[in-house]
Parts: C-alpha cells; sequence; structure tokens
C-alpha cells in the first residue's frame, strides 16, 4: 500500500503543471503520518523547562532587518556557502533562552523479550528539512531503520524523535526561529532526554542501560556537540552525512530554500525564519540529496513532505554547512561511526579521497574512543537511507545477531 502512495505521488507530480503540482500536493502529504509497523507507536516525552545560552542574532547582526524577508533570506542563504558566510562581530550578543519542551517520536520495541539490564535504545535523530519519519522511510515500511533495529535478531529499542520545532515537536506555537531554535538549545534538549532515558522519568516506563546516538546530517552535527559537552550521556554515536572538511558541490542557488509561511501552505503559521524548500526546487533537492541507485518516487515524496530549516539552525556557528566540528578532539570514550555515501555532495565530495578522510576523523576527532570506524556506503547519495542500500541495510540488520543492538559495528555490516 505504501509504495503505491509512493508512485500516485509520483504519477500526480509529473501529471500537473510545475507550481501548481507542488504547491497543491504539499498542503497535505506532511500530514498523513507514516506507516509503523505493529511494534512501533507515537510517543510524548515532557522534558520541563530547558534553558540554554544562545546568540542574540537581533543585536549580534545589527546590519539584518529581521522584518525583512529580503534581508532574513539573503542573510539565511549566506549561511549555506562557507565562502559567503561573514564572521559575526567579536562582541557576539548571548541571551539565555528558557520553554517548557515536550518532544515527539516514533518508539519500537523488540519483537523478543528483552531483560532489564540488558535495555538498549538507539536515539535517532534527522536532519535538517527531516522530521522523524526519516528513519522510518517516509512511511515505506521496507526502507525503515527504526523498526529493522527493533524487530532484527539482536533486537533494540528505537526512539526517532522529532527535534524540537519540527514536526509535532513545537507546542501550541512555533519557537522563535532566530532566538530559541539554535544548536545549543538543540543540544540542551537531547541531553536532558538522554540523561531521562537512563533513569526512567521520560514517560516510556523503562530505563536503558545502553544509549546509542544516531544522527544525520544537522542531528549529527548536533550529536558531536553533545558528545563533546556531555561525552557520558551515550555509550555509542554513529554520525553520518556530517561535513568533513571536502569541497562541498552544491553551490547556495542550488538550496533554492524560502520562507516557509509563504511557501507551503502547511506551514503558513510559521514565523520569518523557517526555511523550506521553494515550490519549483525538485530537482535542485533531489541534486543535492540523492544520487547513485534510489526510487524516484521516493524522493517526489521526501521533496513533497519536507519539513524546514531555521536561521537560527543554520547562522549559530558560521556556516551551516562548514566543518568546524572536526577542530579538536573529544575526550569521548565510547564506540563510534563515521558513515558517507558515494555521492553525498556535502560529505564526500571528492570522491577517492572521501575514505581516508573519514579514517582521519577518526584519530584526529575520536583518539579515546574504544573503538572508531568509517565507511563510504556506495551507490548513494548524502540520504542514504531513502536509497537502495538503505533496504539493503535494513534487511542486513534485521538478520545480523552479530551486531547486538549495537551500532558499533555498522560499518562492517553495510560495507
Amino acid at each position: 500500500m505504501t509504495c503505491r502512495i509512493a508512485l500516485l505521488f509520483g504519477a500526480l507530480f509529473f501529471a500537473l503543471p510545475s507550481t501548481a503540482r507542488n504547491t497543491e500536493l504539499r498542503k497535505t502529504t506532511s500530514r498523513v503520518p507514516p506507516v509503523l509497523a505493529p511494534n512501533c507507536r507515537y510517543v510524548q516525552i515532557p522534558l520541563g523547562n530547558i534553558s540554554a545560552d544562545n546568540v542574540d542574532f537581533p543585536r549580534t547582526r545589527r546590519n539584518v532587518d529581521f522584518n525583512s524577508p529580503k534581508d532574513v533570506t539573503k542573510f539565511f542563504s549566506s549561511c549555506l556557502d562557507p565562502q559567503m558566510y561573514e564572521d559575526p562581530d567579536e562582541n557576539t550578543t548571548k541571551l539565555i533562552v528558557e520553554r517548557n519542551v515536550t518532544i515527539h517520536g516514533i518508539l519500537c520495541r523488540p519483537e523478543r523479550p528483552v531483560a532489564a539490564q540488558d535495555r538498549r535504545i538507539h536515539l535517532m535523530v534527522h536532519d535538517a528539512t527531516y522530521d522523524k519519519s526519516m528513519w522510518h522511510g517516509l512511511g515505506i515500511l521496507e526502507y525503515s531503520l527504526a523498526d529493522a533495529l527493533a524487530s532484527g535478531l539482536g533486537g533494540s529499542y528505537t526512539l526517532a524523535i522529532d527535534l524540537w520545532g519540527h514536526g509535532d515537536s513545537h507546542g501550541p506555537t512555533y519557537p522563535d526561529p532566530w532566538q530559541v531554535l539554535q544548536p545549543p538549545f538543540h543540544v540542551e534538549v537531547l541531553h536532558e532526554l538522554a540523561v531521562r532515558l537512563r533513569t526512567n522519568q521520560h514517560g516510556l516506563w523503562m530505563a536503558f542501560k545502553n544509549v546509542t546516538y544516531v544522527g544525520h546530517g544537522f542531528g549529527a552535527q548536533l550529536g558531536s556537540y553533545l558528545i563533546e559537552d556531555f561525552p557520558n550521556d551515550v555509550d555509542a554515536f554513529v554520525g553520518t552525512g556530517l561535513p568533513t572538511g571536502s569541497k562541498m558541490t552544491p553551490r547556495p542557488s542550488e538550496w533554492m530554500l524560502a520562507p516557509a509561511h509563504s511557501t507551503d501552505p502547511k506551514y503558513q503559521d510559521q514565523p520569518l525564519g523557517y526555511f523550506t524548500g521553494a515550490v519549483t526546487s525538485f530537482l535542485d533537492r533531489r541534486n543535492i540529496l540523492y544520487g547513485g541507485i534510489y526510487d524516484d518516487d521516493l524522493a517526489v515524496l521526501d521533496f513533497l513532505s519536507q519539513d524546514t530549516i531555521t536561521g537560527g539552525e543554520a547562522c549559530w556557528s558560521g556556516s551551516y554547512l562548514s566543518s568546524e566540528w572536526l577542530g579538536s578532539a573529544f575526550s569521548f570514550k565510547g564506540q563510534a561511526c563515521i558513515v558517507a555515501g558515494e555521492y553525498d555532495r556535502i560529505a564526500c565530495a571528492d570522491g577517492r579521497e572521501c575514505k581516508e578522510r573519514l579514517r582521519g576523523v577518526c584519530s584526529k576527532v575520536f583518539p579515546d574512543a574504544s573503538s572508531c570506524k568509517s565507511n563510504v556506503l556506495g551507490s548513494t547519495g548524502h540520504a542514504w537511507m531513502l536509497h537502495r542500500i538503505g533496504v539493503k541495510l535494513a534487511n542486513s540488520v534485521r538478520s545480523a545477531s552479530a551486531l547486538g543492538g549495537s551500532w558499533g559495528n555498522l560499518c562492517s555490516v553495510i560495507s
């Protein structure tokens, strides 16, 4: 059924005139919840008040009129290009923000009983312009990595979340896209969530002995900040699609991102500062995020159901696509795994040199890790879990009892 839905979207996409077809389909597509396996359910996790030390953008960037769509869009676009971005003044103004946060997610349980002392969970965090459905194949079950990890022979609980301000995690009103939704705030949310997962203070009625952080793209960047600031929060870190110092090939004009409230009817209540793909930008999004072997119908569904990215997320630490996270060694002592797609234009743009550079990430950033492995996935682009290799990996995880619920061996399993 879900494959038929994707095919239907594909047929509609090519049957309608360009702007009209995208606008009409995007009115409803992301409102349809992904199809879940029987062992998965939607959950809400109240975290209470979360505070963070953010950047006060209006005071730090006085040359930008944050009420002007033109100014805001120009500044935001500069944050997608390391060569265009201009560092802020040395006197960056800080702002303490505090919000009451409830995180929405999808929890999957192992199909076999697991003793309390053996409970493991994978905390799965999506990329920018996605939500929790990214780890569930956008509703196409054969691509659902989260379900595969739970239903496999070495079954582990999985929790794919919506970052605050994205998907269903936004409260009655959307958080401020410049002042609140910045990496420091996200990291504090993730820290509180990781602590609660270990202590049964989260409403899921169980504590977890082992926590593995799985992040892709922006979610992986947040995970790197998390284990740098709180190295004991998780036992293993899996980072995929991270900028690793290669010369990225997407040009700023290719991103074709526009203010969400005036672009997609689903986001008409969002304030200025949330961005999503322009209604005519399908080919641009596909060319950046896909490559190698994939189903074009899924790429269409990806475009139609895309979420947003905010100015605060993109512009907090220089360019959103910079490799600043490579600047220092972490004291993290758990397992680490770094993965990129062969045709990932963000993480692996220089082809043959990519494998060697990923190995360098292990030695430079994770010198104290109990193990660090890396891998370049063949015939796949940035959104690798939505390529055919995502199905291959899901099938491998379901049958790989040696994985034991831990992604410490991920790189060798999918090589």
